[in-house]
């Protein structure tokens, strides 16, 4: 009698333990699942928490007129949609007006015999003008500022005049400094000046067994404010190349 007793509590105890696991797992997957949707959302949230608008990218333009179509030549103000970075936004700007507020057409200009024109785009003399590019990769968001002038007269045209770079944390609105962005992948400029180097050795030219490419006049102006993330998470730069001819823009990966 005293067998079977225990036989049945032990039986019930094992029926109880078992509905406990089973309610307890019931709970504990419903818990795991709200706790996972609750967290995905959360970091949705944190995601465009910095954003100024949140319907809009995190770099965005406005503004837009075009200069000359046949010149390819157009202004526009670029916005920095995220929060703290007003500042550089309005500062942007700025720069970009003085830009347009400066241009010189033609017809202002009485021209001699020796001046050249060579291009004649919509009455435009000389001007400056910058373009964008905007990468993004991961939480971090690049912007490209290139800076050209024009000129019509003869061997005119565009030139390349000057590039910056800003790299922000989207996930906390921060603008990088240059020695955080080196820090991440572990380099520093003696690194980049050296494969910088390396990649303009591999462009190199002559003419008249001259070299073409100014190596050491361009590694000399190298400037680490122009380093960026690129779309692939590569850590790139921009920068002037300097040469017997004209001098160009170029971009290359460092890492």
């Amino acid at each position: 009698m005293e067998e079977t007793f225990k036989s049945k509590l032990g039986f019930s105890l094992f029926f109880i333990l078992i509905i406990g696991l089973i309610v307890g797992g019931y709970f504990w997957t419903n818990w795991t699942l709200t706790e996972k949707e609750r967290v995905k959302q959360q970091k949705k949230e944190e995601k465009i928490e910095y954003k100024i608008d949140a319907d809009k990218d995190y770099i965005y333009f406005v503004n837009e007129s075009a200069i000359s179509e046949e010149a390819e030549i157009d202004y526009k103000d670029v916005v920095i949609n995220l929060k703290g970075q007003e500042a550089l936004t309005e500062t942007l700007e700025k720069e970009n007006k003085i830009y347009k507020n400066n241009i010189v057409h033609i017809s202002e200009m009485n021209l001699l015999s020796k001046d050249l024109i060579a291009y004649n785009y919509d009455d435009l003399y000389a001007l400056t003008f910058r373009n964008y590019d905007v990468f993004e990769f991961g939480k971090y968001v690049s912007l490209l500022i290139k800076d050209y002038n024009y000129s019509c007269l003869d061997n005119g045209g565009v030139t390349f005049k000057d590039s910056k770079a800003y790299v922000f944390n989207v996930q906390s609105g921060e603008l990088l400094k240059s020695n955080e962005l080196l820090n991440m992948y572990r380099l520093n400029m003696d690194i980049v000046k050296e494969r910088v180097t390396e990649y303009l050795s591999g462009k190199q030219t002559k003419v008249n067994n001259v070299d073409v490419i100014k190596i050491e006049d361009t590694i000399n102006e190298l400037k680490e404010e122009n380093l960026y993330i690129n779309n692939y998470g590569k850590l790139s730069i921009t920068f002037l190349v300097k040469t017997t001819q004209t001098d160009y823009n170029e971009i290359t990966e460092v890492n």
